[in-house]
């Protein structure tokens, strides 16, 4: 009993235990989330528990309030960051559209086609290159008749 004891000590002291830890955002949060907002969150989220055990009707608009408050400062400070990188690239056109962009999510448009069926690309690939090649082979002989009447 003692080796088990032993052997099973041994193992044990050479794989460290399982501990449980919470996970922490990977992702940075939203650059106009304010210290000051992520305290007004905090309050509200406890105005919101308060009410959900109690459900009386002070502690439902008293959560409202804090809710609505909320909501407002989310907008006041979205609109805040927003102007000051405007305001910031206002100076420069090009970083100016390009701030635009980047806060409309747009992306630039590809110029390649989108898909189209095999047959049918191909069809209006050789409808566009058919009169081309005859143009460029009827030049190509009167070049090579001309130049060859004078190279004798």
């Amino acid at each position: 009993m003692s080796a088990y004891n032993t052997t099973l000590s041994s193992l044990l002291d050479k794989h460290p235990s399982i501990v449980t830890k919470l996970s922490r955002r990977q992702t940075p949060s939203n650059p106009w989330f304010s210290t000051t907002l992520h305290a007004f969150r905090s309050t509200r989220r406890h105005a919101e528990n308060i009410w959900k055990r109690t459900h009386s009707a002070a502690d439902w608009f008293s959560f409202k309030s804090l809710r609505n408050q909320y909501h407002k400062l989310i907008l006041f400070s979205k609109k805040e960051y927003y102007s000051s990188l405007v305001t910031l690239a206002s100076d420069n056109p090009k970083h100016l559209w390009q701030t635009v962009n980047k806060l409309l999510h747009r992306k630039p448009s590809s110029p390649l086609p989108t898909t189209f069926p095999a047959t049918s690309l191909a069809d209006s690939f050789a409808s566009f290159l058919y009169p081309n090649s005859i143009f460029l082979s009827a030049a190509t002989l009167v070049h090579h008749l001309l130049f060859s009447c004078y190279s004798s």
